[in-house]
């Protein structure tokens, strides 16, 4: 009889060791799915921020025509460049700080769905940096400013895009540095 307790006993521990293999195999195997799924999200989730990211930058593009034509003066003589630019250049450069701005507007709804936060913040202060230089421009334009003073306060306006520019590049390449 102790030789049918053994045999049941080895058979009891048979199954259950067979049931316990099963058990942590389809476990490893939950986990690896998920595992796959997070990374998959990851590379996809980079993709499309990198889609993202580079569609606001083309969209801040258009700035860095009026910035050489009005604030860098590409061309114009030293002696000459403290003075405001004509009006004509002048309207044109607020109209086309009015598209940018408006482009920039709608990348940057894109931009806060992708996210990170930080980045979308970034992007913001370009779009609001990007209204301020427009704004400055039409006061300039409609005699609302001094033109003595002029060179001092296009810089101030033209360093904070420059800036802000840089600072959501800086923070988007950061993102896409960090692994998943």
């Amino acid at each position: 009889m102790d030789q049918g307790w053994a045999a049941l006993a080895g058979a009891g521990v048979g199954v259950l060791g067979s049931l316990c293999t099963a058990w942590l195999t389809s476990g490893q195997a939950r986990r690896q799915a998920r595992d796959q799924g997070t990374a998959d999200h990851g590379r996809e989730l980079r993709s499309e921020r990198r889609e993202v990211y580079l569609a606001f930058m083309e969209a801040a593009e258009p700035v860095d025509a009026v910035l050489h034509r009005v604030a860098h003066q590409d061309g114009v003589p030293e002696a000459v460049r403290s003075a405001p630019p004509p009006a004509g250049a002048l309207r044109e450069a607020v109209d086309e700080l009015g598209t940018a701005v408006h482009t920039l507007y709608k990348a940057q709804a894109r931009l806060d769905l992708m996210g990170p936060e930080a980045v979308a913040v970034d992007a913001v202060n370009v779009w609001s940096d990007v209204r301020s230089l427009r704004t400055y421009l039409e006061r300039v334009l409609q005699g609302e400013l001094p033109a003595d003073g002029y060179r001092a306060g296009l810089e101030r306006v033209v360093d904070a895009v420059e800036g802000s520019r840089e600072r959501f590049a800086r923070r988007a390449r950061e993102v896409m540095e960090t692994a998943p």
